[in-house]
C-alpha cells in the first residue's frame, strides 16, 4: 500500500477483501501523492461500490460533455491547482488506482463535473482549456491510398528537400506541413524499428533494382 501523507486512511480489513480488483492497493505513479492532499476528515469515506459507480458515471458524463481525459487533467490544474496527467484520469476511470487515491481524486473530479455542467452553453475557463487541449492534439487523417504514395516516395528519398515536399503536397492535395511532419515521423519510426548495424529499409530499396514499389508497406 502506498504511504502518502495526508491521504484517506485505508478501509477496514473486512471492506478491503470485498474491493473491486481495480480498487485494491496497487503500485501507481507517485503523481497523486505529490499533490496537495485535501482533508477528508469531515467527509464520509466512500465504499468501493460507490467509487466504482462514480467512476462509471464520471466517464459517461465526460464523454457526453465532449472532454478528453487530458482536458480534465489540465482543467483540474487550472481550476483547483492540482494538475493530473491523462494517464491518471484514465486509471481512475478504469479503477486502477489504489483505494486511498481513488478517494482523494473523487471530490476533485466531482467538482469538475459540477463546473462543467454549470458552464454548459456558455463560454468559461473550462471550455477554453478544453478547446486549447483539443487544438494541440488535432491530427490529420491520411487516406490509405495517399499513405501508399508517401511510403513509396519515402523509400526512394526519405529526406526530401523543401521543394520536393511542396510539390508532393500539391499533387496529393495536402498541406505542406502535413507532408513534412509525415516524413519526419516516418524517419523516426524506421530508426526505432531497425536493429543497430542493419541497413534501413529505404537503403535496401534504393540499392535493389528488383524491388517492386507495390511491396512497400508501413512498418
Amino acid at each position: 500500500m502506498l504511504e502518502h501523507g495526508g491521504l484517506t486512511p485505508p478501509p477496514a480489513s473486512g471492506q478491503s477483501q470485498s474491493l473491486h480488483p481495480g480498487l485494491r492497493d496497487t503500485p501507481e505513479h507517485a503523481e497523486i501523492g505529490a499533490h496537495h492532499c485535501h482533508d477528508h476528515s469531515d467527509e464520509e469515506t466512500p465504499t468501493s461500490d460507490e467509487l466504482e459507480q462514480f467512476a462509471k458515471q464520471f466517464k459517461q458524463r465526460r464523454i457526453k460533455l465532449g472532454f478528453t481525459q487530458a482536458d480534465v487533467g489540465l482543467a483540474l490544474g487550472t481550476l483547483y491547482g492540482n494538475v493530473f496527467s491523462q494517464t491518471t484520469i484514465c486509471r481512475f476511470e478504469a479503477l486502477q488506482l489504489s483505494f486511498k487515491n481513488m478517494c482523494k481524486l473523487k471530490p476533485l473530479l466531482n467538482k469538475w463535473l459540477e463546473e462543467a455542467d454549470s458552464s454548459t452553453g456558455s463560454p468559461s475557463s473550462i471550455d477554453k482549456i478544453a478547446a486549447q487541449g483539443r487544438k494541440r492534439k488535432k491530427r490529420t487523417s491520411i487516406e490509405v491510398s495517399v499513405k501508399g504514395v508517401l511510403e513509396t516516395h519515402f523509400l526512394k528519398c526519405p529526406k526530401p528537400a523543401a521543394q520536393e515536399i511542396s510539390s508532393l503536397a500539391d499533387s496529393l492535395q495536402l498541406e505542406k506541413e502535413v507532408v513534412r511532419v509525415w516524413f519526419c515521423n516516418r524517419r523516426q519510426k524506421e530508426k526505432r524499428m531497425t536493429p543497430p548495424g542493419e541497413p534501413q529499409q529505404h537503403e535496401v530499396y534504393s540499392h535493389s533494382a528488383s524491388t517492386d514499389s507495390s511491396s512497400c508497406r508501413d512498418l
